[in-house]
């Protein structure tokens, strides 16, 4: 298998990827990472155990720490979380991969990102993308959908009360959970001939808020409830929970999303890297049942 670098190592994507790669029996990866022991202490196997990853301390932004990080390696992966610096600090990694000759760069970003999108989260990724195709280096964009991950968002409401709102109860959103991005992600750093281009990841169907508050209600054996309310409203619900602006527009930019219906159609894209078909929604809430159970 090529040697391996997971940039920012600790992040919930990246160290998933880590220990699939570790599980794999092949040779562990190398983590970047700002907090070395700290991410030492995430990077752990399902019992717990620590993985075998070779941890360099060293920030995303400094050059010379990432020339060092990258000494040896064939392939690296970029996965930040999604926040206001994460186009800066991709950006200056970039900048400091192409001045070290890396081979090739596996970016987790989004489906359809662009300059004028109605996320700041695809306009971040394509701001991104496009310095990227500036500097040169040959890369693979592994872009899913929403993640069914948001639903974790809503678990106290629906564990609580058994319902949830948004502004976005019709729009359809092929979900993708992110077990099969991982599965992605681990698939194209292992095999070179699965790599090159923009790779589309989504769930297997289209749903709207509503279809997926029938699958909670399906699932869980007790009725669950998708409340639709106006912008506005929402604004005021995520303000009033205390999350910083930038967080709750990027909340109400998933819903647009939903509404503009963007990621209505699914792909076949995690069937032909990773051989298996994508799991539903229901195969999420199942596995995550304690999160909504009362």
């Amino acid at each position: 298998m090529p040697r391996v670098l997971i940039a920012a190592g600790g992040g919930r994507v990246a160290r998933r990827v880590a220990a699939a790669l570790c599980a794999a029996g092949e040779e562990p990866p190398r983590a970047l990472a700002r907090d070395p022991e700290k991410t030492r202490g995430v990077l752990v196997d399902a019992d717990g155990a620590p993985l075998p990853v070779d941890v360099v301390g060293g920030d995303l932004t400094d050059i010379d720490a990432v020339g060092r990080a990258l000494e040896g390696i064939d392939v690296a992966f970029l996965a930040l979380g999604s926040s206001p610096a994460q186009v800066d600090t991709e950006k200056a990694f970039i900048d400091a991969a192409a001045d070290a000759g890396l081979a090739h760069l596996v970016k987790l970003s989004v489906a359809d990102p662009a300059p004028d999108a109605v996320s700041s989260v695809l306009r971040w990724h394509a701001e991104i993308e496009s310095h990227l195709v500036t500097r040169g280096i040959p890369h693979t964009l592994i872009s899913p959908t929403t993640f069914a991950d948001v639903i974790m968002l809503a678990a106290p409401s629906i564990q609580a009360n058994s319902r949830w709102s948004g502004t976005a109860a019709h729009g359809k959103n092929a979900l993708i959970d992110s077990d099969d991005v991982v599965d992605a992600v681990v698939a194209v750093l292992r095999d070179p001939s699965k790599r090159g281009g923009r790779r589309v990841l989504s769930g297997p169907a289209g749903l709207t808020w509503l279809e997926v508050a029938e699958a909670l209600t399906e699932t869980l054996g007790r009725p669950i409830t998708y409340d639709e309310v106006s912008v506005e409203e929402r604004r005021a619900q995520l303000g009033a929970s205390g999350l910083d602006e930038w967080r709750v527009d990027l909340l109400l930019g998933l819903d647009e999303i939903n509404r503009a219906e963007l990621y209505r159609t699914p792909t076949d894209t995690v069937e032909v890297l990773t051989g298996h078909r994508p799991r539903t929604i229901h195969d999420y809430i199942a596995r995550h049942r304690a999160a909504f159970a009362q």
